[in-house]
């Protein structure tokens, strides 16, 4: 019995992996006359189908094929969708229900279609109402909504900042000038990715907005590394004019922006799409080109996964900072390291929340959120997408899908920090980081390393908030200022060093509060301080002139690297 799984929304390496498990007897089709063949095969490895509802539609539309095809007309087969939310609404899902009268049908989605969120209009007799998901599957199997998957820490909440010039009366809906906005983007991004540690998508509305966006980003990134500036490398995509090309009709069966704007002046787009690939290969010494869309696609896809590399592996200019779009990626793509979607478009109900949570994927904890700055003020239709798609906890579902506000963090920032001074004062100590070798014994320095961990915890936190004002980024530093978290950072690395080779090499004999501790480096580890920057700054100290200032600019620069968890086992030969 075949068993057919859409495949439309997987790219390259998630096909592999599900290729991999399947143990070798998956294979993707290259053609509807493969598809079919594969359908009439029996063959074991054939029994597992993986193709797009696309190519399963051509196929029942050809009459030969389905001439071919009529002994499987009555047989048990069974059909299984992803993202169920896009594609099940046209011809095709009907084509398919009505060739294969026997056959089971799945649909898997986490942003349903409901009567509030529904587009396609269905007849019957004299009557016409809204197509639902419900309609098309009739009944429910089981339901996880992602308010659930939020609570079980499956997904990340969102941080939404929406985002206004100062002073700037902003309305519902509508866009700031496309050049302030890549302006806020140039000088919010490395805040929002961690210094570029992750990185982001920028969803416009149009074809003709991505393409304006991504002149604006040449522009204004060349002025800015005239003062130091590291420019982001910013790619763009959206699908060509099909002119007759299969493949791409079949991709934009789910674009639907983009197959509208491809209706006009489909040359300029093309010209347009040419030269942004042509930009493509300079920077990435790679050869593709608008004849293969797919394949410049695909790698498009894996440069920004490759975010997961430090620079050391891979260099920064061989990654993807931000991706211009306009449809594209905006559902069915995921990558742990992409944790920013910058909003120029107007959305709502599952479109909203399914460009949203191309953020919010878990990691560790130093991506403490998924972060959506919206350009529009689109926060009514937030709240009304979240509501929809709470399930039956709507009351509660804004609590649980969106991050506390920044006075609110800095709050049990503030505490945390509180609880770790009471800590010290306790051990009759001094809170500074230089007393923390004065602690006795394994219990006392377990509670150090869990306390100093939620103040780092809440620390990158509040640094990967876009809309901290001057005030509120005083007042942090008041709480706990810069250097005094360096400090302490580099003496809890020097004793999580020690803790965890106690852990290592004792086993089950390691004391109880010392077995249970999860030193969670990660958070210790700084996308700023790499290998080239140590090198520029011993650089500039060892070429300055002596002054009275050299003990305490080497102490500085110690502790720096000191408070950095990449350089733990370098630190004696880096001092």
């Amino acid at each position: 019995m075949p068993f057919v799984v859409d495949r439309k929304d997987l790219d390259r390496q998630t096909r592999e992996e599900f290729n991999r498990f399947q143990e070798g007897c998956v294979e993707e089709n290259t053609n509807t006359q493969s598809l079919v063949r594969r359908l009439q095969s029996n063959d074991y490895a054939n029994k597992v189908i993986v193709t797009t509802i696309q190519k399963l539609g051509l196929a029942l539309s050809n009459q030969e094929h389905k001439k071919s095809l009529e002994p499987l007309r009555q047989k048990r087969l069974v059909f299984i969708f992803d993202e169920c939310h896009r594609s099940q609404f046209g011809d095709n899902h009907q084509a398919i229900k009505d060739f294969f009268p026997k056959a089971q049908l799945f649909g898997f989605t986490g942003t349903p279609i409901f009567e509030e969120n529904a587009s396609y209009q269905q007849i019957k007799g004299q009557e016409a109402s809204l197509k639902t998901t419900q309609d098309l599957f009739q009944n429910k199997l089981h339901s996880y909504t992602i308010t659930d998957a939020i609570e079980d820490r499956n997904v990340l909440k969102f941080q939404v900042d929406y985002y206004k010039p100062e002073g700037q009366q902003a309305l519902a809906g509508a866009s700031l000038t496309k050049r302030a906005i890549v302006q806020a983007i140039v000088n919010k991004h490395d805040v929002s990715t961690a210094k570029r540690k992750f990185n982001a998508i920028l969803a416009t509305a149009s074809i003709n907005d991505a393409i304006e966006y991504y002149a604006l980003f040449k522009e204004i990134q060349e002025k800015a590394k005239e003062e130091g500036f590291e420019a982001l490398n910013v790619a763009c995509v959206f699908s060509p004019p099909a002119a007759g090309n299969a493949d791409v009709k079949q991709i934009q069966e789910d674009l639907p922006q983009e197959k509208l704007d491809n209706k006009v002046n489909p040359e300029e787009k093309k010209a347009a799409l040419k030269a942004i690939i042509a930009d493509y290969n300079e920077r990435y010494k790679t050869n593709h080109s608008i004849d293969e869309f797919d394949r410049y696609y695909q790698d498009l896809q894996k440069r920004i996964k490759d975010q997961q590399y430090n620079n050391q592996d891979l260099p920064h200019e061989q990654k993807i900072d931000l991706v211009i779009v306009v449809d594209m990626l905006l559902t069915g793509f995921d990558s742990k390291y992409l944790n920013t979607l910058y909003v120029d478009k107007n959305l709502k109900h599952h479109g909203l929340i399914q460009a949203f949570s191309r953020t919010n994927r878990i990691l560790n904890s130093s991506k403490p959120f998924g972060h959506i700055m919206d350009f529009r003020q689109q926060e009514e239709a937030v709240n009304d997408a979240i509501t929809l798609f709470s399930g039956e906890r709507p009351d509660q579902a804004k609590e649980i899908w969106l991050v506390e506000s920044a006075p609110v963090v800095m709050d049990h920032f503030a505490k945390a920090v509180k609880r770790l001074d009471l800590f010290m004062q306790s051990q009759g100590l001094d809170f500074k980081p230089a007393e923390v070798k004065n602690l006795k014994g394994d219990a006392a320095n377990s509670v150090f390393i869990e306390r100093f961990k939620e103040v780092q915890r809440l620390k990158t936190q509040l640094e990967q908030y876009t809309d901290l004002s001057p005030e509120n980024q005083t007042d942090i530093e008041k709480i706990m200022p810069e250097d005094d978290i360096r400090a302490f950072r580099g003496v809890y690395l020097e004793l999580a060093q020690r803790l965890k080779e106690q852990q290592d090499s004792k086993g089950d004999k390691t004391p109880d509060e010392v077995q249970q501790l999860d030193f969670e480096f990660v958070l210790f580890a700084s996308a700023l301080i790499d290998y080239d920057y140590i090198m520029s700054l011993l650089a500039r100290y060892t070429q300055a002139k002596p002054t009275g200032e050299t003990k305490k600019t080497r102490d500085d620069l110690i502790n720096l690297i000191a408070s950095d968890a990449k350089f733990t086992e370098e630190l004696d030969d880096i001092k």
